[in-house]
């Protein structure tokens, strides 16, 4: 791929004028090189031209250069996490190292939520660790990249389905189950659309308000075992009571930090 940049030079006194032709044409950018140079980015030849051209009483030059992905040269320069007992995460494939025993999964960084650096997401995965999921159907609720639904069949789940509420999750939802070669059915939703779906595990990386607040329906489907995350330390009490009062009981608990995760049963 190519980018194609104008270099426009011109009278300093000048540049609102030079800016307002700018804005009048398909730049998708421009940076200020020095007093009275500035230099416009464009995505086709046919732009950068047609902009040469809306400015052409000033001095232009235009270039081409190769393409730099710049995100991918970031995340090569990263390191694998290696995260629990048996998962390393990276946000490219050739991060991985060939030799290892450990279930890999692809997360790209640009997807800030679920990479697997943050505490919480650390502290869900190392709980499923501890859970019996071979052969088990499983849910991740409000899913964000899906590495949580991904670690679940990575330690066997016989079927897990992986939903958020919010659109922006599709993307990289649907990214991540390409790039990690899983069969992974998921939405965009509410817990309502489950309708009668029972799991025998249930993960939920979210903020403590709204667990608290789905736990009535998110129960109506728990047949098993609930993992719950995304708790500050001080935020526990509130959750465990409130998954006491639905008769739901603490059987493990993590801490990293300042963030708490626990396993209940029903």
């Amino acid at each position: 791929m190519t980018d194609y940049s104008l270099e426009i030079s011109f009278d300093p006194d000048l540049e609102e004028i030079v800016q307002g032709r700018l804005f009048l044409t398909r730049s998708i950018g421009s940076v200020a090189v020095q007093p009275g140079v500035i230099r416009a980015y464009f995505e086709t030849a046919v732009d950068r031209d047609a902009a040469a051209a809306a400015l052409s009483d000033f001095d232009v030059a235009r270039e081409e250069t190769p393409s730099v992905d710049w995100l991918r040269l970031y995340q090569q320069s990263l390191q694998p996490l290696f995260v629990g007992r048996s998962f390393v995460i990276a946000p490219d494939a050739s991060l991985i190292p060939a030799d290892t025993g450990r279930h890999a999964l692809v997360i790209p960084q640009e997807q800030a939520f679920g990479t697997g650096s943050h505490e919480s997401t650390a502290l869900c995965i190392e709980l499923l660790e501890e859970v019996e999921l071979r052969d088990k159907r499983a849910l991740d609720a409000g899913a964000g990249t899906g590495v949580l639904a991904l670690a679940m069949l990575r330690l066997g789940a016989q079927k897990v389905v992986a939903f958020d509420n919010d659109l922006d999750a599709f993307r990289p939802l649907r990214e991540n189950r390409a790039r990690n070669g899983a069969t992974l059915p998921l939405f965009i939703g509410s817990v309502e659309a489950l309708r009668g779906g029972r799991f025998d595990v249930i993960t939920m990386n979210i903020l403590p308000e709204v667990i608290v607040r789905l736990l009535p329906e998110i129960k109506l489907h728990l047949d098993a075992v609930l993992i719950l995350s995304g708790i500050l330390m001080v935020q526990r009490e509130y959750v465990v009571d409130a998954c006491e009062r639905h008769r739901l009981r603490l059987v493990n608990e993590r801490q990293k930090g300042e963030w708490w995760a626990g396993t209940f049963s029903v």
